[in-house]
């Protein structure tokens, strides 16, 4: 087994900290505007719902709401479905290459498709927002119209590619109610993982962006062993609780930066940024040894408290790497799958690359004879 360090930082994974958007959505504004974006409440004015000075009643006068409101883009349709993003910069490219601000894995969309600009008057100091076209081929639609330049207003609907994005000006109520749909959409709601849907989209993105900065990765296929016994000895909802835990240890067994999904039933998938196969075995036999030494719960949990009976499990994980094993992110998940039934088909509980290493065979020399 390969020893190069694997080790997790602070026992966290992606899947947390992306969506809060990990999900390499929006690297540059790609992971930066995702880090800015789970930051902003922190860094805001006063949000105290209890101030005075610049409140409006709601509908139901149950609630106020500070008229603090900030430019977003919510994604309506594609990839990023729901996906909130604050226009914090003075000016925002929009595209499908990997420099651009914010980054749409969309064929239809050109590489620098569009640009959101800022602009101020400058005795008001109000901010409008431009959207232009950058001479994409196949053009950018405001409110179903071709436009070459345009301002937007609260509730404008604009089209790049097959993706549909509505310019709006949140309060801090708006802002988590979006935080919270995405989150839904995006995240299993039993583990917290994110779902196959999104690992797949997650996939897509890191794959471009590993071919096109030439840095490896790996993706992890997982399923638990004899998982149907544990239905049939313990009940569902402890079935349910195990799966949950499961998700638990996964996410602290890898690194923060790697991305774990549930895929379905038992079985789970995660892949692994710049690491190459050594790597990843070291992870994988980290997250097999994690899960067998793991007590989970043989009954159900009652009120908080830790449940007095305990049973163990294990898994079976299969591991391929990219470039060697193949190239195509959907093709790798496919040769993971395979070495994963190779892992089950040698007895379960164990680790299988899709191409195990090579055997190093030591060819011994006959002493020469003497003349």
């Amino acid at each position: 087994m390969a020893t190069t360090s694997h080790e997790p930082a602070n026992g966290t994974v992606a899947a947390n900290s992306i969506h809060e958007l990990r999900y390499g959505v929006v690297n540059g504004f790609h992971l930066n505007l995702a880090v800015r974006w789970s930051g902003m409440a922190d860094n805001s004015d006063d949000t105290s719902l209890g101030n005075q000075s610049s409140e409006i009643d709601t509908y139901s006068g149950q609630y106020q709401r500070r008229a603090d409101l900030r430019p977003a883009l919510v994604f309506l349709r594609g990839e990023l479905l729901a996906v909130q993003i604050p226009l914090e910069r003075e000016q925002v490219t929009l595209g499908r290459a990997l420099d651009a601000d914010i980054r749409v894995n969309d064929p239809r969309a050109s590489r620098l498709h569009a640009r959101i600009t800022c602009e101020r008057n400058q005795e008001t100091g109000e901010a409008r927002y431009r959207l232009s076209d950058l001479d994409s081929t196949n053009g950018t639609l405001l409110n179903a119209k071709r436009i070459d330049s345009a301002f937007l207003e609260d509730g404008d609907k604009f089209e790049i590619g097959e993706q549909l994005i509505r310019f709006e000006m949140l309060d801090e109520i708006d802002r988590e109610f979006q935080q919270q749909i995405h989150r839904l959409l995006v995240h299993d709601e039993l583990t917290g993982l994110l779902t196959s849907k999104s690992f797949f989209s997650e996939l897509r993105r890191e794959a471009a962006r590993a071919e096109a900065e030439d840095m490896p990765f790996c993706v992890l296929m997982m399923d638990i062993d004899y998982f149907k016994e544990v239905n049939d000895t313990y009940g569902h909802l402890v079935g349910s609780e195990t799966l949950e835990d499961v998700g638990a240890v996964i996410k602290k067994s890898l690194r923060a930066g790697d991305v774990g999904a549930r895929f379905g039933g038992e079985e789970f998938a995660a892949f692994l940024l710049d690491a190459d196969y050594s790597q990843a075995m070291t992870a994988a036999e980290r997250v097999r040894t994690a899960i067998e030494k793991h007590e989970f719960p043989a009954v159900r949990r009652e009120g908080g408290a830790e449940p007095i009976r305990t049973h163990h499990i294990t898994i079976s994980i299969g591991v391929a790497s990219y470039p060697e094993d193949g190239r195509d992110p959907i093709q790798l998940v496919e040769m993971a799958d395979t070495a994963l039934y190779r892992a089950k088909r040698n007895g379960r509980n164990q680790v299988c690359a899709y191409r195990p290493p090579a055997t190093t065979e030591v060819v011994r020399l006959r002493p020469r004879s003497k003349e």
